[in-house]
């Protein structure tokens, strides 16, 4: 998920440049709307990364925990 997240922020670096060098106007304002989309994804990219993370945690507690309880048993 860290991939996504540095190619979007490269694009984000890229496109921030690009409307310094613009004049106001119509294709200032679509780079603008185009860097506040990707600013977005960023974002959800990254709240969706710290919830997969606490998932995983938190399902690996659950089977330490249903094993500690209940362990298998082996059959000969």
């Amino acid at each position: 998920m860290e991939e996504p997240i540095k190619i979007l922020k490269h694009a984000e670096v890229v496109l921030m440049k690009k409307i310094k060098a613009l004049k106001d106007g119509k294709p200032k304002w679509l780079a603008s709307e185009k860097l506040r989309e990707l600013r977005h994804a960023i974002s959800i990219l990254k709240q969706v990364n710290m919830e997969s993370e606490i998932d995983e945690k938190e399902e690996d507690e659950l089977l330490a925990q249903v094993f500690t309880n209940n362990p298998p048993k082996a059959k000969a």
